[in-house]
């Protein structure tokens, strides 16, 4: 497996840029009307107006992705990551509620453009969030690192609509090697469980905040 170089200081901010937030939020408005419109009407006028506005952001471009915010009780938010960042519109986004070097505790909250069996969560997306929380749990715990394999059991389908909590933890550390589980639920509805092998980032391999 090939490990990243990830080199140089990257950008951090104090707190998530509001301006940021509101546009990916509005995006993720958008998406979520347009998966679920059907009359054709307006479509066309509609896909017009959202190009100039997305000719107007690209040209403000250019810039690297990664954006840090420093959490409460150590390590940094990604602003703009497909699954935390609540500047990506990609992202639900996951808004954590416990990092800490036991274990981690993330809420979410899933809509229509994550459906894959009807009235459920895309199995893709399950596994993204519980693959994202076992790495901020073995990341919490000390030892950042990237998954080399995970394994997701699903054992209910995944609603869409409501509030779902993923937590995750450190198991073992064998060297580099780091085993971690975690679990997806809808309140006391278990929804998926994972298990995942990590390896551990040699000294050079993670962003390092900018000061």
């Amino acid at each position: 497996m090939a490990e990243p170089q990830l080199r140089g200081a990257f950008p951090v901010v104090t707190g998530v840029p509001p301006a940021r937030a509101l546009l990916a939020a509005r995006i993720r408005e958008l998406i979520d009307a347009a998966v679920c419109v059907r009359d054709e009407d307006g479509l066309v006028a509609a896909a017009e107006r959202i190009e100039d506005v997305t000719e107007a952001l690209r040209a403000a471009g250019g810039e690297p992705p990664l954006l840090l915010a420093a959490l409460e009780g150590g390590g940094h938010l990604s602003i703009n990551n497909p699954v935390e960042g609540p500047g990506n519109p990609l992202a639900p986004p996951v808004s954590w509620v416990h990092v800490g070097p036991d274990a981690v505790r993330a809420e979410v909250v899933l809509g229509p453009a994550h459906e894959g069996p009807p009235g459920r969560v895309h199995g893709g997306w399950v596994a993204a969030i519980l693959d994202h929380v076992l790495g901020r749990a073995t990341a919490a715990a000390g030892f950042p690192g990237m998954t080399a394999s995970l394994t997701v059991d699903y054992r209910h389908g995944t609603p869409y609509g409501v509030p779902l909590t993923a937590e995750g933890r450190l198991t073992t550390r064998d060297g580099r090697k780091l085993h971690a589980t975690g679990e997806l639920r809808a309140g006391d509805l278990v929804c998926a469980t994972a298990t995942a092998l990590l390896v551990q980032f040699r000294p050079g391999q993670t962003p390092t905040p900018a000061p």
